[in-house]
């Protein structure tokens, strides 16, 4: 059996996920943790490895790629994890104090370059 790297969280958050694509779908995530989430595809617009930008309670977006899928579940393993700080509002509903965390964390590990 795989464990775990990060704790989940269980949640009831809003959120909306685009495909590449364009398609744009209002979701309910379920679990939530550094690196990933689960959210429920009616629709079944999300196919298995396709990257998908996702906003998860004023934050994002975030880009994931779908790990997996049983029926109506999807499992979306984020690309860069969401910072511990950014969960942690997420995990007291505190929604402005998510964004603004997400704001602070965005651009940490990414390397701008000019030529």
């Amino acid at each position: 059996m795989q464990t775990r790297k990060d704790n989940r969280i269980s949640t009831a958050t809003d959120a909306t996920y685009r495909t590449n694509l364009g398609r744009e779908w209002e979701v309910e995530v379920a679990d939530l943790s550094r690196g990933g989430c689960r959210v429920d595809d009616p629709h079944g617009g999300l196919k298995l490895g396709e990257y998908v930008e996702i906003s998860i309670g004023g934050t994002g977006p975030h880009k994931a790629e779908v790990a997996w899928r049983q029926s109506v579940r999807v499992g979306l393993e984020f690309v860069q994890p969401i910072a511990q700080s950014v969960l942690a509002r997420i995990e007291q509903n505190d929604w402005d104090g998510a964004a603004s965390e997400f704001s602070k964390t965005r651009h940490q590990g990414f390397v701008r370059r000019f030529c």
